[in-house]
């Protein structure tokens, strides 16, 4: 009995410290410097959400050739827990999707505050 509760104890403060090292303290947002190539145009967007009361960002990346008209396949890519809507397009290559003809979906997930 002493032992369990030891050991529930110790779980306690692992998660209690593991807690303190990330989710209350708010991060900065992360420098942005997208990995594109030329033939293709990134956008960020931002809508109001009724649902979160609140603006929510997002990244587009599409090919430049491409028409109003044309219907493109979406992808959409969601971030990490920490990170932000602009993370795939600063630390991976993923333009090389939109280049071939899909159009990429990287909305804010809402675990960090973005300006």
């Amino acid at each position: 009995m002493k032992q369990a509760r030891g050991l529930s104890g110790l779980v306690l403060l692992c998660a209690l410290l593991a807690c303190l090292g990330g989710c209350s303290r708010p991060s900065a947002p992360s420098q942005d410097h997208p990995r594109l190539t030329s033939d293709i145009e990134l956008r960020d967007i931002t809508f109001h959400s009724a649902a979160l009361n609140r603006d929510m960002p997002y990244r587009v990346i599409l090919p430049k050739q491409t028409t109003p008209e044309r219907k493109l396949p979406v992808i959409y890519l969601l971030h990490g827990g920490g990170g932000g809507f602009r993370d795939w397009s600063n630390y991976s290559d993923i333009d090389s999707y939109a280049a071939r003809g899909f159009l990429l979906v990287m909305p804010e997930g809402g675990t960090r505050r973005t300006t």
